[in-house]
């Protein structure tokens, strides 16, 4: 079995290197395990970061989360697909858990959580204590509030099912998520956490709030005019 892992990056020299070296720790058992970059348009050491440590990097000028993510999984030639960010460090059982929950056939994407490492008030609080209470308490119900740095899904039916939306700079990690769930189950593991920078949080309650909005309006409403965020990767 190949497993690739896929990581959006735009600028991340400071942060990529971490993530590597967590994924590199990670137990593999017998699987074939390949690190695609996608760096779109990094005007850092990026990609060269990305390649001293051993992952085959895919060069995309064209800026956008969305579209990163959906070129991972066309150069992608796992069977498996996993993603996670480019500043984010994983635990050694992440893939374990993930080609666990894969054993069943009928699971065609599952997601973990994450927590922040830093950052400020409320970002820090809502995210590693109240966030997990609310994706376990989301997907009870059927909404699949996942985070693109946790993802994992089986490539073929990630293509049957179009893949991420490129047009798409926030959210399209659970646009994805619900657009598999057509294709087959969708397991979420919670005690699959990856911990991710807290640097987001730099706008303080104001970045708070502005998420909320942008959760609500795509969760309740239905609704994909989010506000705009900082271009992180």
């Amino acid at each position: 079995m190949k497993i690739s892992v896929v990581i959006p990056a735009y600028n991340e020299e400071k942060f990529v290197s971490k993530t590597l070296e967590s994924i590199e720790k990670t137990d593999k058992k017998n699987w074939d395990v390949e690190i695609v970059v996608v760096d779109g348009g990094s005007t850092d050491r990026t990609a060269s970061v990305a390649k001293e440590k051993g992952a085959r990097v895919i060069h995309e000028p064209h800026k956008g989360i969305g579209f990163a993510r959906q070129h991972g999984l066309l150069h992608a030639t796992g069977e498996i697909v996993i993603y996670t960010d480019a500043d984010t460090v994983v635990p050694r059982d992440w893939l374990t858990k993930y080609m666990k929950a894969f054993e069943n056939e009928e699971i065609v994407c599952t997601y973990g959580t994450y927590r922040v490492s830093d950052g400020k008030f409320p970002y820090f609080q809502a995210t590693n204590y109240l966030q997990p209470w609310a994706v376990s308490l989301y997907y009870r119900f059927g909404i699949y509030f996942a985070g693109g740095q946790n993802i994992a899904a089986r490539r073929d039916a990630a293509i049957d099912a179009g893949g991420f939306d490129e047009k798409l700079e926030q959210m399209e990690d659970a646009d994805f998520v619900k657009r598999m769930s057509k294709a087959g189950k969708i397991a979420f593991l919670p005690d699959n956490i990856v911990i991710s920078s807290g640097r987001r949080s730099k706008e303080g309650i104001s970045y708070f709030l502005r998420a909320g909005i942008s959760d609500f309006k795509f969760f309740i409403l239905g609704k994909r005019d989010f506000l705009k965020f900082p271009d992180y990767r």
